[in-house]
Parts: C-alpha cells; sequence; structure tokens
C-alpha cells in the first residue's frame, strides 16, 4: 500500500490527496485492504523514505561524478543538492542520466550562499563518500567559487560546466545583438493578449520562463515556425470556419520573421544537437572532433558558424586536461529534473516557501523497491522527520504567514 501510494505521488504523478482518494476509491476491489492512508500519512512516508536516503551510508570510491545545484524559492533560503553516481556504473550502460541512477549526497538549505559555504559542504560530502572523480554544474558564482577552493585542495578533481547551461549562454549573446529578435518577443506577448478570447485561441503562443529564458526558447520559435504555416495555408479546424481576415489581422507580423525564424531555428538545432552529444557520450579528450563532425552540416548562416566555433571551443576547454580513455559526464540536466519534480510536490503543499518537502528529493532519486521502502521507514521515524526540518528550516514561511495573518479576521 506504501509502495502504490508513493509511485502514484512520485511517478503518476499525481497529487497526495488525490492518490489517498484513488486508494480509498479502490479499496473495495483490493483483496485484504480494509484501511488506506490519508495523504498527510502519505506526506511523511515520503519523507521518512527521503531522509532515509540522505542519512543511508554511502560506498566510499575514488570514481564518484557529483552533480551540483541550487534550488531556490520564495524567502531567504536556498537549499545545496549534491547528487551523485559511480562513473563505472555510468560507463557500463553510458547515456542520459535517470532519476533512479543518481544518490543523493548532500541536501543544505542555507540563507547565504557564498564560495566557502560551498566548499564547507563539498568537503562534508567527501567525508561520507571519498574524493570525487569530477564534479558537475552550471556557471553560478558561488559554485564555481567553491569548486576552486576544493581543486586548490585536490587538484585531480575535474569541474564541468552543463552544456545546457553554456548554451544558454551563448543563445543569449547571440540573440541580445539581434534587434529582431526583441520584437519578435513583444509580438509574440501582444498576441496572446489578442487571441486569448478569441476564436484564435487555439493559436496561442506560449511564454517564455522568467527565469532562465535562454533555457527555454524551443517552443516560442517552434510554436512561430507551425503558426507561421498555418497562416501560409490556412484550414478549416474539424469543419469549424477559421476567420481568414482575423488571421491575418492577428499573426499577419509573422511573415517579416520568415527568414529570422529559419535562423533561430538553426541555433536550437545546434544548441539540442551539442546537448544530445554530451548526454550520450560525456566529456573524453577526442569529443570536440566529434562534435564538430555533428555540428558541421547543421550550420549554414552566419550566426550559425558563429555558435558552433563557440560551442567546440567550450568543448575543447572542457576536455583539455582529460588523459587518454578518460570519460566523464558532462551534462547537470538529470538534477535541472530531479528539482522540477521536487518543485511540483512543493507546489501542492506551500506557497512558494521551502519546506519539509526538500526531504522528498532523497525519495525520487535512486531505485525504491518495496524492500527499499520497508527498511527507511524502519528506520526513520516521524520525530526524525520534524527534528531534521527543525534544525535545518526552522520557522518556515508557511508557518510565519500563519502566524502572522492567521489570527485576524474580517468582521
Amino acid at each position: 500500500m506504501i509502495d502504490l501510494f508513493l509511485r502514484m505521488v512520485i511517478s503518476a504523478p499525481t497529487s497526495m490527496r488525490s492518490a489517498a482518494a484513488v486508494l480509498e476509491l479502490f479499496a473495495p476491489y483490493l483483496p485484504g485492504v480494509e484501511r488506506t492512508p490519508c495523504a498527510n500519512s502519505g506526506r511523511f512516508w515520503l519523507l521518512r523514505v527521503g531522509l532515509h536516503e540522505l542519512l543511508c551510508k554511502k560506498e566510499k570510491a575514488d570514481d564518484w561524478v557529483w552533480i551540483m545545484d541550487h534550488t531556490i524559492q520564495l524567502g531567504p533560503w536556498k537549499c545545496l543538492i549534491v547528487v551523485g553516481i559511480r562513473l563505472s556504473r555510468w560507463l557500463s550502460d553510458r547515456g542520459p542520466l535517470r532519476h533512479e541512477d543518481m544518490t543523493l549526497l548532500n541536501l543544505t538549505p542555507m540563507t547565504q550562499s557564498t564560495g566557502e559555504t560551498v566548499y564547507q559542504q563539498l568537503c562534508v560530502t567527501m567525508e561520507k563518500v571519498g574524493r570525487p572523480r569530477a564534479v558537475v554544474s552550471d556557471g553560478g558564482s558561488d559554485l564555481k567559487r567553491g569548486m576552486e577552493f576544493l581543486r586548490e585542495d585536490h587538484p585531480q578533481v575535474y569541474h564541468i560546466l552543463d552544456m545546457k547551461h553554456k548554451n544558454a549562454t551563448l543563445l543569449k549573446k547571440e540573440l541580445s545583438s539581434d534587434d529582431r529578435w526583441a520584437s519578435f518577443v513583444t509580438q509574440a506577448n501582444k498576441t496572446k493578449l489578442g487571441v486569448t478570447q478569441t476564436a484564435l485561441a487555439f493559436l496561442n503562443p506560449p511564454s517564455l520562463k522568467t527565469k532562465a529564458r535562454y533555457m527555454n526558447l524551443d517552443s516560442l520559435v517552434s510554436w512561430a515556425v507551425q503558426a507561421l504555416e498555418y497562416l501560409d495555408h490556412p484550414r478549416d479546424i474539424l469543419g469549424q470556419p477559421v476567420d481568414k481576415h482575423k488571421l491575418r489581422e492577428k499573426l499577419g507580423w509573422l511573415r517579416q520573421y520568415r527568414r529570422a525564424l529559419k535562423h533561430w531555428s538553426e541555433l536550437l538545432a545546434l544548441a539540442r544537437a551539442a546537448e544530445e552529444f554530451i548526454h550520450a557520450e560525456g566529456v573524453h579528450p577526442s569529443m570536440t572532433d566529434e562534435l564538430r563532425e555533428r555540428l558541421q552540416p547543421l550550420a549554414t548562416t552566419v550566426g550559425g558558424r558563429r555558435l558552433k566555433t563557440a560551442l567546440l571551443g567550450f568543448a575543447a576547454e572542457q576536455s583539455r586536461s582529460l588523459p587518454k580513455g578518460e570519460r566523464l559526464i558532462g551534462s547537470s540536466e538529470v538534477l535541472e529534473s530531479i528539482i522540477g519534480k521536487y518543485k511540483r510536490l512543493q507546489s501542492s503543499h506551500s506557497k512558494g516557501g521551502m519546506t519539509a518537502m526538500l526531504l522528498s528529493i532523497g525519495a525520487i532519486v535512486g531505485p525504491k523497491a518495496t524492500t527499499t521502502i520497508k527498511t527507511a521507514l524502519q528506520s526513520v521515524t516521524t520525530e526524525n522527520v520534524t527534528t531534521w526540518c527543525k534544525k535545518h528550516l526552522g520557522v518556515t514561511l508557511q508557518t510565519q504567514r500563519k502566524l502572522a495573518l492567521g489570527a485576524t479576521k474580517i468582521g
């Protein structure tokens, strides 16, 4: 029952209240089931499994690759997250990393993240699992500074920068100097306002994320390419006539960006190809030549060739000091995905503040067989979870909000 609840919440994905309701609904059809859990019971199961993953003893080895990042939410808190995988395991089945491949090595909330505090936690992690072979992160200043401190003591540790974040930086540089891009985004936002409450709402453009927007350009450019094709060849949708005059009025502006869209699509294709290469092949001494073969046919414009050159330069920099035969993980995207899943779980339980749900990260990673869950629940109690939260989170934003605003009633 516990296993089923956790699988619904983590993998389905289902909210905890929905998971509890589903189990209650199906209880009469499940032999031997007399009681089903409430959402709060399931929540504590999730947190106990997560805390067990964080605290359980890890194997010490010299071939760990760590991936680290911060998650930031409403309030002063950041949380440093470090997950890892043995390099020997990845090399035996090379390819994009999955959540179940990873082990949670560090989960530390902090109100101030500096190079010094990051370095301290990296040292704590080393005490648990030994010196890593490599650490993968984005280009955040505190993470880079922490790694500089670490490499002063341990120069054998490689610091690999994530390709996707590098792509975002290069795309920002390329597009920020393109006046057409700023006007295109402005026009797309106007179109969103102009068609949302009309019969053309099915052509509504997607919104760019306010944070890390240059990591999420594909959806907007893809929409524009498809919408332009529909503008050129309009057709009725399932028998519903389309007002072609209104269509030209609202979307006709796309035609002036026809050439620009081809150029931007090329840039995104180059970025995707580089990311896919790194996910599958990792970082290794001959990666620059291999990546050049993949990118060469895609770069047909001046901007595309410029981006290709920058990507190859980054690849050369990353692999320059690697000895022959070495191959390291080169992407932190698996951790981005883990954080995304955590934020989905978190969103059901607070209005943006950091809560005990941080521990759900431990339940997301690693294989979670029924025996693993049983061991976790036998080892970690609800009181252990409460104690960890008091020590590491103090009074949460959610509790502060209740204490400050909950006592006042209107009327």
